[in-house]
């Protein structure tokens, strides 16, 4: 490749990006720093950090203020293609796993109305944290009429490692599912420590209403994602 005909970023970018793609340089690792890229390249600091943005724009690297600048993790790209997050994961070929935090019997007012029943409805409650490749990727909290599958039966999830394995077993089938999608603050300390954040840590959370065949809700749930492996995927096509 002549080298000399192309903008010095840019080589510095492809190099960067070859590291990456051969398995040099690892997610999480920490690249060279500006005056040592300003040596090797003999270029000014202007040009490196053209490179590191650009690098970082495109999602290969990530700059920490103070710390440095760091290969960026492979995200968990949600395609919007399937009802269970688990099965998108292993698609791209993750090997997933949960942990199970709780499972406890609840009243709940504020879920007794997102569910459209009485306020003394109880509920059986499971929350749970996603793993991909053995790395903490979200937090997920599920609520279920207790009269459909109530706490003892959910224990059976620790057997299955699936919410929806387990709730299959007791004839509640999700067919079509609602998301509402925002960036919303953790600022619960329990949560935090789970997904090994910082409080008011500032995560993708998505509220889910799940509904069967007959247009039943049978699960409402709340999951906060690790905003550094997660991003959605929506295709458009004009009819």
């Amino acid at each position: 490749m002549a080298y000399s005909r192309i903008p010095k970023y840019e080589i510095i970018e492809q190099d960067i990006i070859n590291d990456i793609r051969t398995g040099k340089l690892q997610p999480g690792d920490k690249v060279s720093g500006e005056s040592q890229l300003k040596k090797e390249y003999g270029v000014s600091a202007i040009t490196v950090r053209k490179a590191f943005g650009e690098l970082i724009n495109n999602g290969y690297l990530v700059g920490v203020q103070g710390t440095g600048t760091f290969v960026a993790k492979k995200q968990m790209i949600r395609g919007l293609t399937s009802i269970s997050f688990s099965d998108e994961l292993k698609q791209q070929g993750y090997k997933t796993d949960m942990n199970v935090i709780e499972i406890k019997t609840v009243m709940d007012e504020r879920i007794a109305g997102k569910m459209g029943v009485p306020s003394d409805t109880l509920f059986t409650y499971i929350s749970r944290v996603r793993l991909a490749n053995n790395e903490k990727v979200a937090f997920h909290i599920s609520y279920f009429l207790n009269s459909q599958l109530n706490e003892e039966q959910a224990k059976l999830i620790y057997k299955t490692r699936s919410l929806y394995e387990m709730i299959a077993q007791y004839h509640l089938y999700p067919v079509l599912v609602n998301e509402n999608y925002s960036v919303k603050e953790i600022t619960d300390t329990k949560i935090c420590r789970q997904l090994d954040v910082k409080k008011n840590y500032p995560s993708f959370f998505v509220k889910r209403t799940t509904f069967d065949g007959n247009n039943n809700i049978i699960e409402y749930a709340e999951t906060y994602f690790n905003k550094d492996f997660y991003s959605t995927t929506v295709n458009i096509r004009k009819d």
